[in-house]
């Protein structure tokens, strides 16, 4: 699920006074309530309308309004009376909707109630969420698995952003590939990109991402030994296996820390660190509890968020270093000095990262520093690396949807990008891998979604306790540790029944 907790929870904490706004948004739209403030129009390519005073023209396949034009940086580029042609629109949102013949209305604040399973109900702060799943083949020949989660941090379309995932368990071969894309959770997806990074794959050798680079590895080494304070771990992070090394959160303290000593065989060359891991549910936990506290206001603060207010954007920081990511460490005069950090959003699939060290440092003996129970770590290694490579970027050559049966009133699956999901539909996409290497294989996905929220939050609505979880979040880690504690040992198993169904 892709939920940047520090962005999500600074989305919600804008100076000034929140309005009670119902936010509701629709890939179509042919009538809505004519008394509704204001129109939001969702562009293709990424701008913004703020339309008042606006008409829809069915002759003319348009909306005509007074308002803003923001720009993909949410930047106001124009104030005026603007057209917009509907072919050109990704997404409608106002905060008024009444139904009719043709609409497909979608209440992402204050829609979402009958549909969710038992197991949601039961445990709502453990519910299934995520970005768009991929499922890909995997190379022991059985059916496809998860191996990917696309822009896990754009909760917003003023969030827009891409995402480079690994495909580790795939070998790319020439001829035809075909990933699977589906929505499983109770969110609306706008996806503008799924092109695959190939890479042709070096002999006995790897190769791995930092960010937007690609890293060649001549080899990749499993650690000797592994020690946490559970004891011995080096099964657990032998290889990616979806056997993985977990613990549990600080009963006190969400943001309590724990270590784990590797230990490596000697290497030559430039030495790297690889980490394969999600997210525990800690972070799942954070943004819906933030979201709950929000309640009906979140409408509100999910709007101040696309004026693109500055301290909105920045004010998390602070949070998102408590959370934090898997620190590298390295031993240095008697001191494990920090060299880097690996982070990505997520619960669901595993994603392979790669930390470059310092020049000099052979990786023999490292430390990773984390939070307690806040990930799931399925593989260490060391990694000899060679250079950069240059990707063969590669766009679908056939794209086929299918539409979620719940939700399929008025909508048809989409045949070219952008692609707008909900809950249950599944797109297959097909790439033609060129002759003459077997390939690594990456996933580069653009696009953001709307999250839903869930009627069974709004009895937490406490605008003051999320004002506190943006500006003491220290204290709040502290403050909410029992609650999580309390649902942590359910949370996985309920968070995996109460997905929607994967067609």
């Amino acid at each position: 699920m892709a939920k940047h907790v520090a962005i999500a929870v600074a989305l919600a904490l804008v100076a000034g006074c929140p309005q009670r706004i119902e936010r509701h948004v629709s890939p179509t739209l042919q009538t809505v309530d004519m008394t509704a403030p204001y129109l939001k129009c969702h562009m293709k390519d990424g701008g913004l309308f703020v339309l008042t005073k606006w008409r829809i023209d069915e002759t003319a396949a348009s909306i005509t309004g007074t308002g803003e034009y923001f720009g993909t940086d949410r930047s106001v580029e124009a104030r005026s009376t603007f057209q917009v042609k509907f072919a050109d629109v990704a997404l409608y949102e106002t905060n008024t909707v009444v139904t009719s013949p043709g609409v497909a209305a979608m209440a992402v604040v204050t829609g979402l109630s009958l549909a969710v399973t038992a197991a949601c109900l039961t445990n709502p702060k453990a519910c299934f969420g995520s970005c768009p799943t991929f499922y890909a083949p995997a190379d022991d020949g059985g059916r496809s698995v998860l191996q990917a989660e696309g822009f896990s941090d754009a909760i917003s379309p003023a969030l827009e952003t891409h995402d480079i995932d690994a495909l580790w368990r795939t070998t790319g071969h020439p001829g035809t590939f075909t990933l699977t894309m589906t929505n499983e959770a109770y969110e609306t997806h706008v996806v503008k990109q799924a092109d695959l990074l190939a890479v042709p794959r070096p002999p006995g050798g790897r190769v791995l991402a930092t960010a937007d680079t690609l890293w060649l590895a001549s080899r990749v080494t499993a650690p000797t030994s592994c020690r946490s304070v559970e004891g011995d771990c080096l099964q657990q992070v032998a290889a990616v296996d979806s056997i993985e090394r977990t613990s549990l959160t600080d009963e006190h303290d969400l943001a309590a820390r724990e270590a784990i000593e590797l230990a490596f065989p000697p290497s030559a060359g430039r030495a790297a660190i690889v980490i394969g891991a999600r997210q525990s549910l800690v972070t799942t936990f954070l943004l819906y509890q933030g979201l709950a506290y929000l309640g009906t206001t979140a409408g509100s603060w999910l709007a101040a968020l696309e004026r693109g207010d500055l301290g909105t954007r920045t004010g998390g920081r602070e949070l998102q270093h408590l959370i934090g990511g898997i620190e590298v460490q390295i031993e240095r005069d008697g001191a494990w000095l920090t060299v880097g950090e690996a982070y990505e959003t997520g619960p669901l699939a595993t994603d392979v990262h790669l930390l470059v060290l310092p020049e000099g440092v052979t990786g023999e003996r490292v430390r990773l520093q984390l939070p307690k129970g806040g990930w799931r770590i399925d593989s260490v290694a060391l990694a000899t690396v060679t250079g950069t490579a240059q990707p063969i970027r590669l766009a679908p050559t056939r794209i086929r949807g299918t539409i979620g049966h719940e939700y399929a009133a008025g909508r048809q699956p989409a045949t070219t990008f952008p692609i707008v999901t909900m809950p249950g539909d599944a797109y297959e996409f097909a790439y033609q891998l060129p002759p003459g290497h077997d390939y690594e294989l990456f996933l580069d996905s653009r696009g953001y979604y709307l999250e839903w929220m869930r009627q069974q939050w709004l009895k937490d609505e406490r605008p003051l306790s999320a004002l506190k979880l943006f500006t003491d979040p220290a204290q709040m880690l502290k403050d909410l540790a029992p609650a999580y504690k309390q649902l942590e040992p359910t949370a996985e198993a309920v968070f995996w029944r109460s997905r929607y169904a994967r067609p």
